[in-house]
């Protein structure tokens, strides 16, 4: 078996294993804490990610581990599982639905593959290198819109937009035809389907929330960099932006950086 498809196999294995647990946790009566940096964390964070940790560490024990929430073990090898047990916690842990279950797989630094799980309602994104972004078992597609005017735009959290990203945020929220807000990493899926044409994230975002949404929407033919158009990667963090196609994504990013 080729290595992408095993790897895509116990992928999906976590992700089966992890979507009852996150969607129980929901569910019952969730007692949430917060991290020294003011951050939301629950049990199902935690024992998610201890999960998905001991199935790679032994069916993949060179491949290292970068994770939310306990953080980074280095590998031997040019593969590195980055996870994201609960995204959107915040959402997560005062009863809303638009959160996810992340995990991605980087090649020397760039990812390859990535799921989103959605526990609620239970239906996933699937994407990896060469294969397309299968959803709810179909491929799926961006729409391919070229123009800014027509765009259904998805914004992040307005308070993640500060200082020099603020103007870039407001151009945007005075563009398109509709506009969207906090819609965390289920409105990445949501492009690869076609149905928002631009997501706009803000400063607040490091790798672990960044890699499993890029194989999502180039595979279903969108475009996703930072806002100075540069891939992204097992080190990028900061704003990012995806397009439902590469013209349209020049657009954003001229938008983005124009100054005054």
């Amino acid at each position: 078996m080729p290595e992408l498809d095993r790897i895509m196999t116990v992928a999906l294995a976590l992700a089966d294993a992890s979507s009852s647990r996150a969607s129980n946790s929901w569910r019952g009566d969730l007692a949430v804490t917060y991290k020294t940096d003011g951050t939301s964390l629950t049990e199902a964070d935690l024992s998610i990610e201890e999960m998905w940790r001991e199935r790679i560490r032994r069916d993949f024990p060179s491949h290292g581990i970068l994770g939310e929430e306990y953080g980074s073990d280095a590998g031997a090898s040019a593969y590195t599982w980055v996870l994201d047990p609960i995204d959107g916690t915040r959402q997560f842990g005062t009863g809303l639905l638009n959160f996810a279950s992340l995990i991605s797989v980087c090649r020397e630094g760039f990812p390859i593959l990535g799921i989103m799980d959605l526990p609620l309602p239970g239906v996933r994104y699937v994407a990896g290198q060469g294969k397309g972004t299968i959803f709810d078992g179909r491929v799926v597609k961006s729409s391919g819109q070229r123009e800014i005017e027509p765009s259904k735009i998805s914004l992040a959290n307005p308070d993640s937009f500060t200082g020099d990203t603020a103007p870039g945020y407001e151009r945007l929220r005075s563009s398109g035809r509709l506009r969207v807000f906090d819609g965390g990493a289920p409105a990445y899926g949501a492009l690869s389907r076609g149905l928002i044409d631009i997501c706009l994230n803000g400063d607040d975002l490091d790798c672990i929330d960044i890699c499993a949404l890029c194989p999502v929407v180039t595979e279903a033919g969108g475009v996703i960099t930072d806002w100075q158009g540069q891939a992204l990667s097992l080190t990028s963090s900061g704003a990012i932006a995806a397009s439902a196609s590469p013209d349209l994504h020049s657009t954003v990013l001229d938008m983005l950086a124009r100054q005054g």
